[in-house]
């Protein structure tokens, strides 16, 4: 098949790119040509920017694809202009997010679950699952929505209180204490980016995955004390880390308001657990295969390669919080 991917050079996209390659599908990625990426040996690029209405569909009645993976739409007008411009696509599979559900408590939702996005990021991607439901009951628009929840693995950085990033893991080398938000019970359910790319191809023209929407995740659900713990054995090291209540993280955001690394994240990675019920895209046939161990060895062999693990010191922000909590 002829495949184009709009995005295709961050994380997931690199892997999708690979995986289509191998399986012998002709590639074209449509981007803005912005991330410094190099894309292997017969795959088409495109530069379109699509905040400009009317570049990618002129791009699709050019290229005439068979099937389209879309990582990066996220309003329904993005969506309509694909469907008018590549009405009979044999395949349009769109990367939706596991946002929409919004805090789920302890429950872990399956595609039949409620669903209460509390951000305008999740309740654009709800308008655009509805907006594909639409065009495959009322036309017959050939769409798969995966709901992509925390991917992880080379061409990104580790999940932390601060957001992504990667000085902490120089910390956890050298023993320096990292921030574990609340008493760390709370789940994490990430999934390696190539098993994320290859669930992209999986569905990719499956007749069962035709108006269909599944979640997207990995095999292990971790709490955060098991996240932290994969990570210090991937480095080799003894994990050394000072428990946090989450709320200090939405309370004090005075104190670094001034600071580079702001852990703001902290609050938010526990009061919006994550965990999904993976079993209907199991039920296509589709597995992840790498354990959370082994892909964060990965990735720190990619960060190690690429430079990218920033260095740490003794009065870093963990610091400076850990000494404000000591005085109070």
């Amino acid at each position: 098949m002829k495949v184009v991917i709009i995005g295709g050079t961050r994380h997931v996209g690199p892997f999708i790119v690979d995986t289509l390659l191998e399986e012998g599908h002709q590639v074209c990625c449509f981007n803005r040509g912005l991330t410094m990426t190099t894309l292997p040996d017969g795959v088409h690029q495109i530069i379109v920017d699509r905040k400009i209405r009317g570049q990618i569909g002129d791009a699709l009645r050019e290229e005439q694809p068979d099937a389209v993976i879309d990582m990066i739409a996220f309003q329904e007008e993005e969506i309509a202009e694909v469907v008018a411009a590549a009405p009979s696509l044999k395949h349009y599979v769109f990367c939706g997010s596991t946002v929409v559900y919004g805090v789920i408590g302890k429950s872990t939702p399956d595609e039949s679950s409620p669903i209460a996005p509390d951000s305008p990021y999740g309740t654009d991607k709800i308008s655009c699952e509805r907006m594909l439901h639409q065009e495959y009951t009322k036309n017959g628009f050939r769409y798969t929505n995966l709901r992509l929840a925390h991917p992880y693995g080379p061409g990104d950085h580790m999940l932390y209180v601060t957001g992504r990033e990667s000085l902490f893991l120089d910390r956890m080398r050298k023993g320096r204490p990292v921030l574990i938000p609340g008493p760390g019970t709370s789940r994490i359910h990430p999934v390696y980016a190539r098993d994320a790319a290859r669930a992209f191809v999986h569905v990719l023209n499956r007749e069962e995955c035709m108006g269909q929407t599944y979640n997207l995740s990995g095999e292990e659900i971790l709490t955060v004390d098991e996240y932290y713990e994969s990570i210090a054995r991937a480095l080799g090291v003894p994990l050394v880390a000072r428990k946090i209540p989450h709320e200090f993280f939405r309370d004090e955001a005075a104190l670094w308001s001034t600071w580079k690394r702001k852990p703001d994240f902290g609050y938010t990675w526990v009061h919006y657990e994550s965990a999904f019920d993976i079993t209907a895209l199991q039920n296509t046939g589709f597995r992840c295969d790498t354990d959370h161990d082994t892909g964060v060895t990965q990735m720190m062999e990619w960060l190690d390669k690429n430079s990218l693990i920033d260095p740490s010191s003794n009065a870093d922000e963990e610091d400076r919080i850990l000494d404000r909590l000591h005085h109070h």
